[in-house]
């Protein structure tokens, strides 16, 4: 076979569909973003008040744990790991969104330019990424 004559070989895209996207990033939380790109108010919002606190649970103070009570320590220490492990599953780092990205918070004004390659990510007050779509 003569090389002008060869197929050209298929590049396949890297792309994802907005459904993909959507399965990957709706219900986890938005971490590690430029802090300036959120508007002031959407924070102010999103700021637990003093009625929405929970009181401290202090509880009874212990001065050396027994025998007992360290391996249940160690099992909570598992726990922890476990559940660190979990809410790292739970976010998407600023870093893994595609380059052509603008993300939406409430009452955010944003531009009607139509560019159908930009992801637009909308996330409620408090991070979570609520709907992806591409316009």
């Amino acid at each position: 076979m003569n090389p002008s004559q060869q197929e050209p070989e298929v590049v396949k895209s890297t792309q994802h569909t907005e459904e993909e996207w959507g399965s990957m990033y709706v219900g986890k939380r938005l971490v590690e973003y430029p802090k300036d790109m959120k508007p002031e108010q959407v924070k102010a919002d999103a700021e637990p008040k003093m009625d929405d606190a929970e009181p401290e649970d202090r509880g009874p103070t212990v001065d050396e744990p027994t025998d007992e009570e360290s391996s249940a320590d160690e099992e909570s220490v598992d726990d922890e790991a476990k559940k660190e492990d979990k809410k790292k599953k739970q976010q998407v780092k600023w870093a893994e969104l595609p380059q052509s990205v603008r993300v939406i918070w409430p009452n955010t004004r944003v531009t009607r330019d139509l560019r159908p390659n930009r992801l637009n990510v909308m996330c409620d007050a408090d991070d979570k990424i609520t709907k992806v779509q591409f316009f």
